[in-house]
């Protein structure tokens, strides 16, 4: 039997928990948070190119996530954020996808630790499509990061969470982000995104879904930020090519960045 025979095999005898990954929202998170009376807006837009292997009709895979993120400072070390998920679902148009409320608190740069680091806590309900009934779910988001010279490293142990419908599970769905920053202007790496399985069984690799991909941050407009890139399938589980855009503009004075960390810590 081929490997790709095998992998069509294993597909189908195990429940998959997401077939792909954090499509609403595809972004690797940094410690700094918005901050007080700080209003910022994010538009994160994602388009599938090709779905997981052996799906029996290719295109049904071609989604475009729009999805709009609202988060305002509350404090010096805590935000509160709102998103409003939706997408292009081939053959049927726009469709209204869910909501998340999303608290953030971050550790005060006055405690003088050696790297970045807050947690992120989403909550709400999501649903694939409108033939789906909503389903409440979320994340607990640890997040690390650490300036070294021209690099920035952020790393999210991510923790995605469903408490209702048939598929009730807490996932390990890590992420990872490496940037060079040149001259403060630009940031050129990596992301990488995955879904290993539960805390009760990790799934075999073949099902795992692993994304890994070039990706851009653009620092040179005021109160804006832009991170665009491209992110190939390394398993039969993942998708095989997703081009991935987040627009964010700050209102109400500059502030630290929320979405890509250029300070040092």
């Amino acid at each position: 039997m081929k490997m790709k025979e095998i992998s069509l095999l294993l597909l189908s005898l195990f429940p998959l928990h997401a077939q792909s990954q954090g499509e609403s929202e595809i972004q690797v998170y940094s410690s700094p948070i918005t901050e007080k009376n700080v209003t910022f807006i994010e538009l994160h837009s994602n388009y599938t190119l090709n779905g997981i292997d052996g799906l029996a009709d290719p295109a049904s895979a071609r989604y475009l996530n729009e999805s709009f993120e609202f988060t305002h400072g509350l404090g010096r070390n805590f935000e509160m954020g709102f998103y409003f998920f939706g997408g292009f679902v081939p053959g049927s148009g726009y469709q209204y996808l869910g909501s998340h409320i999303r608290p953030r608190y971050t550790v005060p740069e006055k405690w003088n630790w050696p790297f970045g680091a807050s947690i992120s806590a989403e909550f709400g309900l999501e649903r694939h499509n409108v033939k789906e009934d909503f389903i409440w779910d979320g994340e607990i988001r640890p997040i690390i990061d650490k300036n070294i010279g021209q690099w920035y490293i952020s790393f999210n142990p991510n923790m995605e969470f469903t408490l209702s419908g048939e598929d009730k599970h807490l996932e390990l769905t890590p992420q990872l982000k490496a940037v060079f920053t040149i001259q403060q202007k630009a940031g050129v790496g990596l992301e990488y995104y995955g879904t290993l399985g539960t805390f009760r069984k990790i799934l075999p690799g073949e099902l795992q879904e692993h994304l890994l991909g070039p990706m851009i941050d653009l620092y040179s407009l005021k109160d804006w930020e832009i991170n665009g890139g491209f992110l190939f399938g390394l398993t039969p589980n993942s998708n095989h090519g997703i081009i991935k855009l987040v627009l964010g503009h700050r209102f109400s004075g500059a502030g630290r960045n929320s979405s890509f960390h250029r300070e040092e810590k």
